[in-house]
């Protein structure tokens, strides 16, 4: 087994973002978020992001709306060219950089973690759960001007309520939350069918997603996958195995093992990029006792190998 080692890509939290404003700022930051440090909404002219962000994951979900100023943004493998009006929904768990290529950054951010709804279990259920929030979501939208105008109604009126005392106030940003989610929501649906309600394949289908997705991403070389058949996820789903890969297929197309191994190539191409570990903990990680057997399936799928990819 390979010796532990802290992963290379960096954690940012919540409260480090906001100690970070001090090195871009003269104002002094007072934070008032409504339940322990759980919430900051900001305005990019006055308190600027770091020009350039490195691969980071972080703990907090983010909204970033940019209404002048351009960049580079990726999520994943993905790669955005920013250009605004914008906006974004950022959740914690893909890996993320960031650079500017403008002087001029305008726009609003809000960040947030679970901890905002912790006595809200409806709203929680609604929000933390929104489609735009959850991985490969890849949540990024051109707006139009009327778009953007209401965009900064609603952030305005949520600085507003971050900076001052008033009644109600954990109530009221949850309000202008869930309406920033929404206008989200109404920018995804101009471009897909509307949702209809799921067959019982495309239940379980989505519950064996959801299996999968949660075992990434692997954070330290000493975490390793531990579900990676079609029979092991089909013993926790409660369900056989043959039922679990004619409904995934029906549903999605495409079988449980080819899920499980186009994702668990997506995270060897992530830690080949963002992480300093050897080939051999990385394959470790994934499920490969044998470095050999990795990198004869990492080439097979991405025409080179895992050295090769890494260097280039």
């Amino acid at each position: 087994m390979p010796t532990n080692k802290t992963a290379a890509i960096e954690l940012r939290t919540i409260d480090d973002f906001n100690d970070n404003l001090l090195l871009y700022t003269r104002k002094e930051i007072v934070p008032k978020a409504p339940v322990r440090g759980s919430f900051a909404v900001h305005e990019r002219s006055e308190y600027p992001c770091m020009d350039e962000v490195k691969a980071s994951r972080r703990d907090y979900y983010k909204i970033s709306f940019f209404t002048k100023g351009s960049g580079i943004f990726t999520m994943g493998e993905d790669r955005y060219e920013i250009e605004g009006p914008m906006l974004l929904f950022i959740n914690p768990h893909e890996v993320k950089t960031w650079r500017a290529t403008s002087k001029v950054q305008e726009g609003y951010y809000c960040l947030f973690t679970d901890l905002l709804f912790e006595s809200q279990h409806n709203h929680q259920e609604n929000l933390l759960q929104h489609p735009l929030l959850q991985m490969g979501a890849r949540a990024v939208f051109s707006l139009t001007t009327e778009q953007s105008n209401y965009l900064q109604s609603i952030f305005r009126q949520l600085i507003r309520e971050y900076r001052e005392n008033a009644a109600f106030k954990h109530e009221a940003i949850l309000i202008y939350l869930k309406l920033l989610m929404l206008e989200g929501k109404r920018l995804s649906a101009q471009t897909k069918e509307p949702a209809r309600q799921l067959t019982a394949a495309q239940m379980l289908a989505h519950r064996f997603t959801d299996k999968l997705e949660k075992q990434f991403p692997i954070e330290f070389s000493h975490n390793q996958l531990g579900l990676k058949t079609a029979k092991e996820f089909a013993q926790v789903l409660n369900t056989h195995p043959n039922h679990l890969n004619a409904s995934v297929k029906q549903a999605t197309g495409r079988t449980v093992s080819e899920h499980i191994r186009q994702r668990m190539l997506l995270e060897a191409r992530l830690l080949l990029m963002h992480t300093d570990w050897q080939i051999a903990e990385i394959a470790w990680c994934l499920g490969f006792e044998d470095p050999g057997n990795f990198t004869h399936f990492f080439k097979n799928h991405s025409g080179v190998s895992p050295h090769v990819y890494r260097g280039q």
